[in-house]
């Protein structure tokens, strides 16, 4: 690959793939290319897999080129990252603004009230009044 001239890199990992091992193969491939190559990355997330990644490497524009060992397969112990919390979907049917009210502060329930009223207020008062008094 040290000669080539293009290099097309595919990263199939489950949902536990981390940017620190994105970059450890992004960067073994760098150490490897020739520095005007052009190099792409990309990945594919597959809930199936866990613990584990394959890597695909086609190069092209391979001319005169000696030939080099291949690369050996080395594998890595990922640490088992804890699987997220689920949403608790209730909370969507307010906006986010109101949202944060309700579950933040002391009085999370009287400052949407307070909010809800004042909303009321201002539709009371037609728009055009409401930008004439601005």
């Amino acid at each position: 690959m040290s000669g080539a001239r293009g290099i097309l890199v595919n990263i199939h990992a489950g949902l536990d793939l981390s940017l620190g091992e994105f970059s450890e193969v992004g960067a073994t491939i760098e150490d490897i290319a020739s520095e005007d190559a052009t190099v792409v990355v990309g990945t594919v997330i597959d809930p199936e897999m866990t613990d584990s990644l394959k890597v695909t490497v086609v190069a092209t524009g391979l001319r005169n080129v000696e030939v080099r060992p291949s690369l050996t397969a080395v594998e890595t112990k990922v640490a088992a990252r804890p699987a997220p919390e689920s949403a608790d979907y209730g909370d969507f049917d307010l906006p986010p603004g109101k949202r944060r009210q309700a579950t933040g502060g002391v009085d999370g329930q009287a400052a949407l009230k307070m909010d809800e009223d004042l909303d009321e207020q201002l539709f009371d008062v037609p728009a055009f009044l409401r930008r004439q008094a601005d």
